[in-house]
């Protein structure tokens, strides 16, 4: 038995005590431990006492029910009367057990619970005797246990009367692999693996009684000529179920074979009810790729598997709201005609409180920001844009302390009792096999200098063992990232570097290397790996016990960014280790999403309580101005300028971008039009800077109209779109605004004169770029990569539109001890709000050996719009595709290779 398996053996006793206390926890875990002779002799009392910290943490673990939107049309709830028809269920219930087994608290299983019968009870009645088909999709947070739903969606649905059930995870072999592993732990019971030592695993260890049958394996996908079924699928008595990779050869295989399978003249299979889990739905899309028949075919595959059954249904999974389902399709008919298209419900899952989210890394009130390391050495020896011929030098300084940083990360939980368990660290700096080698090679160098230096002096007294210039790095790594946040000590660390970096690998995972990430067969001692790779890591693969991340990659697209993110997860007992290095650029766009689907999820609460419908959200979703970048993305394969329509009702736009060759001509702009409002409307002193209110929209759209913006990469904010929607409402909703020119008392940037004005500079890191038509720009980013600071939005409202914003930001669940969002500020504003920024711009990654530059008194501006209460007129914008596809072809070439492995 190990420390873990104590932890979830006591969180198992004390799940069916009435009464749970500090103390009690405490006497559970004595208790038990005096079981174990050998681990009562390996625990320290500080060990046990972390263990106990971690059950408490865990026992008063939060989580809310999922909210979900439908259309209900003809359909009639049936899973109510059903449950009180059917008895003995076996599928769900033994899932239920096994994971209460592995720790999963009462609270959180009891929202599984209802989550699970909430989307069963959306799906197709099994027993219902006319045909019917049934489209939905479930939105849920990256790493955050997805599969866990899923599992318990397939159980209850079982349970039902559902017989065929495909699963299709993604399209790589490894994520295939892994979720195969899982569906036989959670659902299946038995190992497919033919050297397992133990055949019956999981749930199988609660019971055999029934048996599921699958056609699929760990080490193989559907292959027609080992898929042997001595029946027609009508006859079927228990479920069979397959996890497949999303490819075309393969779907198209399974789909001659069931027709050889059918007995129905018909040519559909009759009183067989089928459920398609696609946990990659946000690649289901008809327009994600370079290659434009590949989707097609895919596309085309599913929804033929899924006409064979004249009861099926399409489940999707994906971790973003902006899914391409969503925005890709041409127009608003061709999103509702597609038949993925989630017609009858989306149900939005919440994340437990002890999970490891965006909003807690990089959004304001983030109690994880800590964690989070700058990159700015890595341009001379791994540039984020690279050839496939390019020659790694080196390691960049920070690469090299990220080694170290794990190394310690390792020292540290082998300190608290879990040096058995997995742990991971991700470098993901290039999507090509061949930089990915050269990276391999370096990092074993540096591991094997570590792993010497641990092995020949870290047992020496510390004056000692500090000559070695390895240990003293690893010591100087401890002084800057862990000591005096962690209760260890360096004597603690020390004393267990040994133990740590003796069992770590260095693996290359990719799809032409042999290396792979068997957390399974290593459960005794752990799998302890440095995994390098690009792709293969970026899609839905899980990092068993991931510390430390080390991302260099150049994408602006949101879906990609998200699920490139493996730190996201759940770290209980080890968060305060984890650390995660990336650039200024990818921190800020990492800050700006996590806001933006934030506030996306907050509006799908709020459609369920006005009883909205999915082809509503599909359209709020399709207009978000944040669509913008994903659309681009998207078409740059037109190499033409693409018409999209969005609205801006109650969202904030930004010039987060700013060209270099406009700032003077821009500043200038700003003191006239200030000198204008002045003499118009006169100044209002304010703690935030100088207001001014009742000004005209026509005031307004003539400056947006004059600003010189970067049309090309600050999609949003182009002069066109906006001042047509400005114009469209300005005799009614809009007539007069309120305008801001920020000068905060607390801004430590130094003054700016702007005309008679001394303004206060706000300080803002900027990434400083020459796009590829010779364009110089400035990129705000990192943490604060809005332009406007949190809370200034709040500009301009009374005391009642205060009060009136807090009310209706906390009664949305989920959002009690939150700090209230600028959105809840935007949508109790009754007149928008035009805000002035002038900016010191600090360079956040300099060239090697050169001093950050430095760019005083550029002005931005902002607009917080309030809501529409009419009909919502969308406004077209232009994305130019072929500057897009220029200065990002990256993304373009893979997203390319994607599509061409779907196809293979």
């Amino acid at each position: 038995m190990t420390l873990n398996d104590l932890e979830n053996n006591a969180i198992g006793v004390l799940a069916t005590m009435p009464e749970r206390t500090p103390e009690s926890v405490r006497m559970v875990l004595t208790t038990l431990l005096m079981l174990s002779t050998d681990l009562k002799a390996q625990t320290s009392a500080d060990q046990l006492e972390l263990c106990a910290q971690r059950i408490e943490t865990k026992l008063f673990v939060r989580v809310n029910d999922a909210s979900s939107i439908k259309f209900d049309g003809e359909f009639k709830p049936w899973l109510p009367q059903r449950r009180a028809e059917v008895e003995g269920h076996f599928y769900y219930p033994r899932y239920r057990r096994w994971l209460s087994q592995k720790g999963f608290v009462s609270t959180v299983l009891g929202v599984l619970d209802k989550d699970t019968d909430k989307i069963v009870g959306l799906l197709g009645d099994p027993l219902l005797a006319k045909p019917w088909s049934r489209r939905g999709l479930v939105v849920g947070h990256v790493q955050s246990g997805k599969t866990a739903n899923y599992s318990g969606v397939i159980s209850k649905a079982a349970d039902y009367g559902y017989k065929f059930i495909v699963i299709l995870a993604g399209m790589q072999e490894d994520l295939r692999a892994q979720t195969q592993e899982r569906i036989e732990e959670g659902f299946i019971g038995s190992n497919s693996d033919k050297e397992a030592k133990d055949p019956i695993i999981g749930v199988g260890r609660l019971g055999l009684d029934r048996r599921p049958s699958t056609l699929t394996s760990r080490a193989d996908d559907f292959k027609v000529m080992h898929a042997r079924l001595t029946m027609p699928i009508q006859s079927l008595k228990e479920p069979l179920i397959l996890v497949m990779k999303k490819n075309a050869k393969v779907l198209g295989n399974l789909v001659e074979w069931l027709k050889t399978k059918n007995k129905d003249p018909s040519g559909r299979i009759s009183g067989t009810p089928m459920l398609l889990i696609d946990d990659e739905a946000d690649n289901a899309s008809v327009n994600t790729s370079a290659n434009a028949d590949s989707p097609t075919s895919i596309n085309g595959r599913i929804r033929e598997l899924l006409s064979l059954f004249d009861k099926n249904v399409y489940l999707g999974y994906t971790a973003t709201p902006f899914a391409n389902i969503f925005i890709d399709p041409e127009s608003t008919d061709a999103m509702a005609r597609e038949d993925l298209f989630p017609r009858d419900f989306i149900v939005s899952l919440d994340a437990p409180t002890n999970y490891v989210s965006a909003a807690r890394l990089f959004g304001a009130d983030g109690d994880l920001g800590d964690s989070l390391i700058a990159v700015e050495d890595h341009e001379a020896n791994l540039p984020e844009k690279h050839k496939i011929s390019w020659k790694v030098p080196a390691l960049p300084p920070s690469l090299k302390e990220a080694v170290a940083t794990f190394l310690l990360a390792r020292a540290i939980r082998c300190c608290r009792g879990n040096g058995t368990n997995h742990s991971s660290m991700l470098i993901n700096v290039s999507r090509f096999n061949d930089v990915q080698t050269q990276v391999t090679g370096l990092v074993k160098s540096e591991l094997v200098r570590y792993l010497e230096a641990c092995q020949g002096h870290a047992a020496l007294p510390e004056a000692q063992a500090l000559r070695d210039p390895a240990l003293a790095e690893l010591r100087r790594v401890w002084d800057d990232q862990f000591a005096g946040s962690v209760t260890e000590t360096w004597f603690d660390v020390q004393q267990r570097l040994r133990e740590a970096v003796g069992p770590v690998e260095v693996r290359k995972i990719n799809g032409k290397s042999p290396d792979t990430l068997d957390y399974k067969r290593n459960e005794e001692t752990g799998l302890h790996v440095i995994a390098v790779g690009g792709f293969v890591l970026s899609r839905g693969f899980t990092l068993e016990g991931l510390s430390v991340s080390y991302f260099l990659r150049s994408s602006m697209m949101y879906d990609t960014l998200l699920q490139m993110g493996r730190w996201f997860g759940y770290r209980d007992g080890y968060a305060d280790v984890c650390r995660v290095y990336m650039t200024d650029d990818a921190i800020g766009w990492y800050s700006h999403i996590s806001e933006a689907i934030d506030e996306l999820r907050d509006e799908f609460k709020r459609m369920e309580r006005a009883n909205r419908t999915p082809l509503q959200f599909g359209l709020r979703v399709r207009s978000d101005p944040e669509s913008l970048i994903i659309t681009a993305r998207n078409k740059m394969r037109t190499g033409k300028p693409v018409p999209h329509s969005i609205s801006l009702g109650g969202t904030l736009i930004e010039t987060t971008s700013l060209r270099k060759d406009a700032l003077d001509q821009n500043r200038k702009l700003a003191e006239e039009f200030v000198a204008s409002l002045d003499r118009q409307h006169g100044a209002k002193l304010v703690d935030a800077g100088w207001l001014w209110s009742g000004v005209s929209a026509a005031e307004v759209r003539d400056f947006v109209g004059r600003f010189r913006n970067y049309d090309d990469l600050c999609i949003k904010t182009q002069a066109g779109p906006v001042n047509a929607y400005i114009q469209a409402r300005e005799l009614d909703e809009m007539p007069e605004w309120d305008v801001c020119l920020f000068s905060p008392a607390k801004a430590d940037a130094g003054p700016f004169t702007l005309g008679d004005r001394t303004v206060q500079l706000q300080e803002r890191s900027s990434s400083w770029d020459t796009a590829d038509d010779g364009i110089g720009y400035f990129r705000i980013n990192g943490k604060s990569s809005r332009v406007a600071s949190r809370g200034q939005e709040r500009v301009g409202l009374t005391d009642e539109e205060v009060q009136t914003a807090r009310g209706d930001f906390f009664e949305i669940p989920g959002n009690e001890g939150k700090s209230i969002s600028d959105k809840a500020y935007r949508l109790a504003r009754t007149r928008p709000l035009l805000m002035l920024h002038l900016l010191l711009l600090r360079e956040s990654s300099p060239p090697q050996d050169q001093q950050a530059r430095e760019e005083r008194g550029a002005l931005a501006w902002g607009i917080s719009f309030k809501a529409t209460g009419r009909p919502e007129q969308q406004v077209e914008y232009v994305v130019n595709t072929t500057w897009w596809k220029s200065n990002f072809q990256e993304d373009l070439e893979e997203a390319a290779e994607e599509s061409e492995q779907a196809d293979a």
